[in-house]
């Protein structure tokens, strides 16, 4: 593949600045902090512009495996490494690294690192999930970048992407890919995904990629794990662009919440009388004004919304939609309970002010509360 001649725009430049231009525009709806997904919210080889929510370091690890032929039959495994983290607003920073890997003849330690944009957040008002992301491919010495997108549908979840490389597996050239999914939800703790990638300008010689798994949920944690099959060895995104061989693997997500270890331990103050807890095995509803009670969803990790304005006397609902138990906790003092997944904790607010409040097992989540006089 011959690269352009001076003067003249390649068209991997090209790709860029309309990648560019389409992330400018996308601005307004700019994510809020804190997007986080895990596994069951996508497939086996579509990262879907996953973001870390900020103060946690996300260490996702991908293990697959292959047997070759008679009368060897030798298993192979190639081991890839995930490790990144939230900085400021939707933004986040991380590497991937694959040993074994196939990418480069005589390279089969494969590194890439980079930088992920969420420019639109269907949690934050956006018809759908957006994101951008740009690295550098140490292997192939190459700048790759992505924009993917997703939306839901019921419990049908769609997913794409269309990536660029400016030096592809290590060939002097520019090429690109689109790659396209689906993840069908069948229990909140079950997904079922596949996907599909196929370079654009691909030989007789080289193999589509395609990715089937089931994307689980581990009950009562944080983290989530891929049984899948495919025919990629790391997750980078040339390694997902190039097909090889049928291989068996699984991906385990582990977030390390390091303001957990690095935040000052406080004395957990006595809960009042007037707090008041409810049990309930209704599902979580959406954040909601009803009466003199506003309700407060727990949902991947955030409290949604972080910021209310309330009258004195109402009372304010926190419902738990996350598969984990939070603990809410007033940093005044005034009211603390444990939040079970799909129940309640309800406390009354009779006194005006403003009251913040966070999760003691998660401390980087946080919100606040605004109560006002009560008008007559």
């Amino acid at each position: 593949m011959k690269k352009s001649s001076p003067g003249t725009s390649s068209p991997w430049m090209t790709g860029v600045r309309h990648m560019a231009l389409w992330a400018v525009a996308l601005l307004p709806f700019s994510a809020p902090d804190g997007f986080a997904q895990n596994v069951a919210q996508r497939t086996p080889n579509l990262s879907n512009g996953w973001i870390p929510v900020r103060g946690i370091v996300q260490f996702n690890f991908t293990h697959r495996f292959d047997i070759s032929d008679a009368p060897l039959r030798k298993i192979t495994n190639t081991p890839s490494f995930q490790v990144a983290t939230g900085v400021a607003g939707p933004f986040s920073v991380g590497f991937i690294y694959g040993s074994n890997s196939d990418l480069v003849t005589a390279y089969p330690n494969e590194w890439e690192w980079f930088t992920r944009w969420s420019v639109l957040s269907a949690e934050g008002g956006a018809p759908l999930d957006a994101s951008v992301q740009a690295g550098w491919n140490v292997a192939a010495e190459s700048f790759d970048s992505e924009l993917s997108a997703a939306r839901d549908f019921g419990s049908l979840r769609l997913l794409v992407a269309a990536r660029a490389f400016h030096h592809a597996f290590y060939q002097d050239g520019d090429r690109y890919a689109l790659a396209a999914g689906a993840a069908f939800r069948l229990l909140p703790w079950l997904t079922i995904a596949g996907d599909y990638a196929t370079l654009i300008d691909r030989a007789d010689t080289e193999r589509p990629v395609w990715g089937a798994g089931l994307q689980l949920t581990v009950p009562l944690t944080p983290h989530s794990i891929s049984l899948h099959a495919g025919n990629v060895g790391t997750g980078s995104l040339e390694g997902a662009s190039r097909g090889s061989h049928t291989r068996w693997g699984f991906e385990y997500t582990v977030p390390i919440t390091l303001s957990r270890y690095a935040s000052r331990r406080t004395r957990r103050p006595p809960v009042p009388e007037r707090a008041v807890s409810e049990a309930s095995e209704q599902p979580a509803a959406t954040p909601s004004r009803e009466a003199d009670t506003v309700v407060v969803a727990i949902r991947n990790f955030k409290f949604v919304p972080d910021r209310i304005t309330i009258n004195a006397g109402d009372v304010v609902q926190w419902r738990n939609d996350d598969q984990v138990e939070h603990v809410v906790v007033a940093e005044a003092g005034g009211f603390e309970s444990p939040i079970e997944p799909r129940r309640t904790f309800s406390h009354r607010f009779t006194t005006p002010g403003t009251f913040t409040y966070y999760c003691r097992p998660h401390p980087f989540m946080k919100a606040e509360i605004r109560v006002r006089e009560a008008k007559p």
